[in-house]
């Protein structure tokens, strides 16, 4: 059996979960930034095409994901103040708070989304509060490119993934064949 098929399997959450859970989401990450205030948060989301958000495998690379995250925290010395981890039908997010600066913490979240071909299964935001607002850290403030797309290696995913350029399938069999190199989750 093939991973695409492991894609179709598991809660499908509708539009409006979805929605919702971005709204509530962003109000959550407010509220923790708002709780540590001079401190970095970061959030991290897998980047999975699709109806379905929620499954075994997803469970996996999201695992994956926050090692990788609590590997960087822990190599650059940082401490942590909060972490959560929520398993939802719209996918596993991972909050974890930090006592750095935040331009910090974006270099180290970069460097694990395009080191490897499995960073790019995470999507990994850096946040912090300024004058009681979220600020979010962007790739271009610190020089860096914009994320290569999974399939074709375009210089910007979201270029692609807005003109809808690859279809679900192609970007699919982009994601078994990265797992299937990796070989850190088990596919059956």
């Amino acid at each position: 059996m093939g991973t695409e098929s492991f894609f179709l399997q598991g809660q499908m959450p509708t539009l409006r979960e979805v929605l919702a859970s971005r709204e509530q989401r962003a109000f959550f990450e407010e509220e923790i930034s708002k709780a540590n205030v001079n401190q970095t948060l970061v959030s991290l989301k897998c980047n999975i095409p699709g109806p379905v958000k929620y499954n075994s495998i997803v469970k996996q690379i999201a695992d994956i994901g926050v090692q990788e995250v609590k590997n960087a925290i822990a190599h650059n010395g940082w401490q942590i103040t909060y972490e959560k981890l929520m398993d939802l039908a719209t996918g596993p997010e991972y909050f974890v708070v930090v006592d750095t600066y935040p331009t910090a913490v974006k270099q180290a979240t970069i460097l694990i989304e395009d080191s490897t071909p499995m960073g790019q299964l995470f999507i990994i935001d850096v946040f912090y509060l300024e004058e009681g607002k979220m600020i979010e850290v962007q790739r271009s403030e610190l020089g860096y490119e914009p994320r290569k797309c999974l399939v074709c290696g375009k210089d910007d995913d979201e270029e692609c993934e807005n003109e809808e350029t690859h279809s679900v399938q192609e970007r699919f069999k982009m994601i078994e064949k990265i797992l299937r190199e990796d070989g850190r989750v088990k596919l059956t």
